[in-house]
């Protein structure tokens, strides 16, 4: 079973995923909210709160997995082959 990974893996489904549930959670969040208002009971308030954290999680997913697609460079392009010699990086080894 595989784990957990966050940010999630920029994939056409994942996004296509994680655009839907921020649909439905803000349609959840909105229906909550104004049963809130109307009623003044605690519970819809508190499935509201629920449903608009979960909004927000899955929307820093979803900018998340853009910035992957942003930073990663393009499949076309080859990568720069690092110089043979030794590591500057490491100046005491």
């Amino acid at each position: 079973m595989p784990g957990f990974t966050w940010p999630p893996r920029d994939t056409d489904r994942n996004r296509f995923l994680y655009r839907l549930q921020i649909v439905v959670y803000a349609l959840v969040t909105a229906y909550f909210f104004v049963f809130a208002l109307a009623s003044g009971a605690l519970v819809p308030w508190a499935i509201c709160t629920v449903a608009l954290a979960a909004t927000v999680v899955v929307a820093v997913g979803l900018l998340l997995m853009r910035a992957q697609r942003r930073a990663a460079p393009d499949s076309g392009a080859e990568a720069t082959p690092h110089p043979a010699g030794p590591d500057t990086a490491a100046p005491g080894r």
